[in-house]
């Protein structure tokens, strides 16, 4: 069976709590889907850089990821960047299917979170 993995990808930041968040999201999505196996990743100015992360979870045995890019908007990082890394990435594991996701974008549970936090006015 092929080993898979969902991959989180975050922009990245020179600020250190940045990682403590990740980190945090990482501790409860493991806890809440212990089965699954979960890496994080980041675009730019800290570790592991995406290529880095790929190598790792392909090492790993992993030839199946599900690359999710957090993300609220769907800018540049989204449609180029990422993407052009990922082709590459591709064409060095040519056994290594990536689904790229959809970003975060609207939802209507992070309006239930706005509202949690400014409400009352």
């Amino acid at each position: 069976m092929q080993k898979k993995a969902v991959l989180i990808i975050a922009h990245g930041s020179k600020v250190k709590e940045t990682n403590d968040i990740m980190v945090a999201y990482m501790a409860a999505l493991k806890k809440r889907e212990p089965d699954v196996l979960f890496s994080s990743c980041y675009l730019q100015l800290m570790a592991p850089s995406l290529d880095e992360a790929i190598d790792a979870l392909y090492k790993e045995g992993v030839r199946d990821i599900k690359a999710f890019p957090f993300f609220l908007f769907n800018g540049n990082h989204i449609k180029e960047d990422i993407p052009m890394e990922l082709d590459a990435i591709r064409k060095k594991y040519t056994d290594l299917h990536i689904d790229f996701l959809t970003n975060i974008g609207f939802d209507e549970k992070l309006v239930d979170v706005i509202l949690e936090r400014v409400m009352p006015l």
